[in-house]
């Protein structure tokens, strides 16, 4: 089955989903039939479902395979025995499924935990650092030969290997995990083509001709299927047709959902993500194209950066809005990439980091957006492991700032270590603000596992002993 949950099922694909069968819109997405195909499951429901007996719960458990999301660990294990002996536990291997929405790929995978059981493109990075820490190299270059696989068969990598993602990717990482392992040249072929995606389907040429990009998902016109019930009733609390083109372009970026996008904070029915160009996108597409000996290219980004995103008032990096022709001025740790990636000169890097000190930096870490009335998880008071490592990094690289970094990576992993510690689980991502709550808010139950934050916090272990 090539094709997403959504036109498969199609009515009955719907009526499970607005009838809450689950509680989480994805379950539904992922299940398998039990015995007879798709189509037949479909012409079964269409001939019973308006029979007065008619149960369409039991009509569900009756034809589909439910999956599971649970991980049994260990409970005697120290917080780093953990993240190192989660990975095999994280670690799915490739079965033919029939009628499956998993895109196949020839080698096993890390998954994140909890709701998601696929791979997730950008998690991936933070999760390849701890898999260096664990000396599981095999599995990490299992995961680079994946992608380059889906860059070869689809044009780029997309979101998660399952088919309701096909429309989408997520941010370019995949230069940057070649690099943790030395081997971008043997995937130049293939960062080429991703290049190319990114260049023809997410360039924006603005009236000076500068072309920076934006997140976006080519199959925009339809709620997302793993969200299908949430992304409906956003789009009733508005009269914009484009509300799932923002949505989608959303989940493209990772942060779906933040005040990054949106007009009012409050209202997430004022997404605009497909209008605005992001500055972490930018900053890693520079990366991209330096690693391409695409210099020319490169320079022109750089200065195009500088230029629309970055902000003389607020001393900070924000993203722009094409179509209103101005920087949103939302400030955001998304305003680290131009130090971690080197777009920023010294004098920029400098103000940026006196502003994460002084507006993001809490006692769990630092916190993902400045927004107060946000209640999106990609906004206080959530912290999320990629971005304190980014931050981190970006940081320590700054002159005068060191200090700062290792603040924010002794209290980022004291905040872990504190709530493994009351529940044996390392989170998805975690209240910064106050530390004594187990963990962030936001669209979906909060997941343990966690791929991304084991790695950030195995990587961090690692910089922390080479100091001592």
């Amino acid at each position: 089955m090539s094709q997403s949950p959504d036109e498969v099922y199609q009515e009955l694909f719907e009526d499970v989903q607005s009838a809450q069968i689950f509680s989480d819109s994805k379950t539904f997405c992922d299940v398998t039939p039990r015995q007879i195909t798709p189509e037949q499951i479909l012409e079964h429901y269409r001939e019973e479902k308006s029979k007065p007996t008619f149960d369409l719960s039991s009509f569900v458990f009756e034809h589909f395979l439910i999956p599971n999301t649970t991980i049994d660990v260990n409970e005697t294990w120290t917080i780093e025995e953990h993240c190192h002996r989660l990975w095999p536990l994280l670690t799915r291997t490739p079965m033919k499924e029939n009628f499956s929405t998993l895109i196949d790929v020839p080698y096993p995978f890390v998954v994140p935990g909890g709701r998601f059981r696929e791979f997730y493109y950008w998690d991936t990075y933070f999760t390849m650092l701890g898999l260096i820490r664990s000396n599981e190299t095999d599995l990490l270059n299992n995961m680079l030969e994946n992608f380059a696989y889906l860059i070869r068969t689809i044009g780029n990598i997309p979101n998660g290997n399952r088919y309701y993602y096909a429309g989408r990717s997520q941010p370019p990482f995949f230069v940057l995990m070649t690099e943790l392992v030395g081997q971008t040249e043997k995937y130049r072929n293939e960062l080429e083509i991703e290049y190319q995606f990114w260049m023809e389907k997410r360039a924006i040429i603005l009236e000076d001709g500068t072309i920076l990009n934006r997140y976006y998902d080519d199959l925009n016109t339809r709620p997302r299927p793993e969200a299908f019930r949430e992304d409906t009733a956003t789009a009733q609390l508005t009269e914009r047709t484009d509300i799932f083109a923002h949505l989608r372009a959303s989940a493209e970026s990772g942060w779906d959902f933040s005040s990054r996008w949106m007009d009012n904070e409050t209202d997430l029915s004022t997404i605009s993500t497909a209008d605005i160009l992001p500055i972490d996108l930018n900053c890693l597409l520079y990366h991209l194209e330096l690693a391409l000996g695409k210099t020319n290219k490169a320079e022109q980004r750089r200065q195009a950066i500088h230029r629309y995103m970055w902000s003389d008032e607020l001393k900070f990096y924000t993203d722009y809005n094409y179509t209103k022709k101005e920087r949103t001025n939302r400030m955001t740790l998304a305003g680290l990439y131009p130090l971690w990636l080197h777009v920023a000169t010294l004098e920029q890097a400098q103000q940026v980091a006196q502003q994460v000190e002084k507006l993001f930096l809490y006692d769990g870490g630092v916190v993902t957006t400045v927004a107060k009335q946000s209640t999106q998880q990609w906004d206080s008071p959530n912290g999320w492991a990629p971005l304190q490592y980014i931050t981190y990094r970006a940081l320590l690289q700054t002159p005068g700032y060191e200090n700062l970094a290792r603040t924010i990576r002794q209290r980022w992993m004291a905040l872990n270590e504190r709530v493994y510690e009351n529940t044996g689980k390392m989170m998805e991502k975690y209240d910064v603000v106050d530390i004594h709550k187990p963990a962030g808010g936001g669209e979906y139950a909060t997941q343990d596992g966690f791929g991304w934050t084991n790695g950030v916090y195995l990587e961090m272990l690692h910089d922390r002993r080479k100091e001592l």
